[in-house]
């Protein structure tokens, strides 16, 4: 049997981590793996080309620092390395392209959001316009989740 996988975002917000623990906790359950994915959108500028390519670069580093953080709480909580992800475009449909090139992811884990604002941009995305663009479930766990309460619900 191929290994099966979660799906984590590594998107710097503090809602992050909380995602990642409530991942850790459900991967050494059910032993599965983690891929963690970042992502880096198109820039809508209209500037020189030099400009341009250190803005992407510049966005590039910070999203490799991203997975790096997060690859680190995942083998300080399980032992196991992640598989990195990092993919260049609109966040959505990167991430529903990941889906579904990656056959073996089998959930996402996203933590909301807890104030007043709304669950985040990736979770309003996915639980209105492109739910029906998915083949797997999406795991929303409050991002002020602490690891006892994750504890007891995995």
């Amino acid at each position: 049997m191929s290994d099966r996988y979660i799906l984590v975002v590594a998107d710097g917000s503090s809602e992050m981590r909380v995602a990642l623990e409530y991942a850790c906790a459900r991967s050494k359950k059910t032993d599965r793996k983690i891929i963690i994915a970042s992502f880096i959108e198109p820039f809508d500028v209209l500037t020189t080309k030099g400009v341009k390519e250190i803005m992407q670069n510049e966005a590039r580093e910070e999203a490799e620092l991203k997975l790096q953080k997060a690859s680190a709480i995942v083998k300080q909580e399980t032992g196991q390395t992640p598989v990195l992800h990092l993919r260049e475009g609109k966040i959505i449909d990167e991430l529903i392209s990941l889906i579904e090139e990656e056959k073996n992811i089998n959930v996402i884990v996203l933590a909301a959001n807890v104030d007043d604002k709304g669950p985040g941009p990736i979770i309003s995305d996915l639980t209105s316009k492109n739910y029906f663009r998915l083949r797997i479930p999406v795991m929303i766990v409050p991002g002020n989740f602490t690891k006892d309460h994750i504890s007891l619900i995995t």
